[in-house]
This record gives C-alpha cells, structure tokens and sequence, in this order.
C-alpha cells in the first residue's frame, strides 16, 4: 500500500491556505460595506458614523460568513425606525414626547423614519462586494 501521508498534508495545506484567503477576502469586504454605510448615516452628532464598523468574520462549517454594524444602543432604531415609522410596523402607535438633551425642550412625536444605511449599501454595492469576495482588490 503507498504512503499517502504527503499527499494527504498537501491537501490539508491547500484548505488551510484557502480559508485563510476567504477570510481576507470577507475582512476586505467588511471595510468596504463599513465605510460605504458611513456615507449613509445620518448625521447629529456623529457618534453612528464612528461607530459603524466591521464587527468580524469567521468560518462555520463551510461557511465564511462576517457582519458590519453599530454597537451604539439607538443604531436599531436609526436604522429600523420607530413608531409609526419602524420597519416591520411594530413600533408604538401612540404619541410620546422626550425632554431634547441639547435644549431641555419637550418634543412630542409619532416616531422617527428608518434610515436603513446596512441594508442599502449592502444591496447597492452587490457588484464590489461580489468581486471583493471574489479576490479582487
């Protein structure tokens, strides 16, 4: 019987050195979708756009898979909405008011419309993302 060992490290090489190209690709990619959603984000004071990041990547299975997003607490509802205005129509449908941090005035509203920053660049940079992923740089 032949010594397959060789063949069986050179094989076992060629993964490794495969996931670890897949995952530069996705980091790569990550950067990308990060600092195109920067563009998208509203602007009050700024902390969204710093805050908007790559949050990763990682191999499950036989899968690469990676995530950009915000660690902000009100980055959900930036990008979902609240109110009359979420998204998926589960916001609260009764007036609320707030006390303004800047002003100390009272604000009554009925919610704030979505700016799904994530989800647009996603879907607006198909194109890059697929040649990124690809090894394109």
């Amino acid at each position: 019987m032949a010594d397959t060992r060789a063949f069986e490290q050179a094989c076992d090489n060629s993964v490794n050195k495969m996931q670890e190209l897949l995952m530069q690709n996705m980091e790569l990619t990550l950067d990308h979708i990060a600092e195109k959603a920067k563009e998208k984000v509203g602007v009050g004071t700024g902390e969204l756009r710093a805050d908007t990041k790559s949050l990763g990547a990682e191999i499950i299975g036989d899968e690469v898979r990676g995530a950009v997003g915000n660690t902000s607490d009100h980055a959900i509802y930036h990008h979902q909405g609240t109110g009359i205005y979420a998204v998926n129509g589960d916001g609260r449908k009764t007036p609320w008011s707030y006390d303004d941090p800047k002003t100390g005035e009272k604000i009554w509203t009925r919610g704030s419309k979505p700016n799904p920053y994530l989800k647009d660049t996603i879907e607006q940079e198909q194109s890059t993302i697929s040649k990124l992923l690809g090894g394109a740089n």
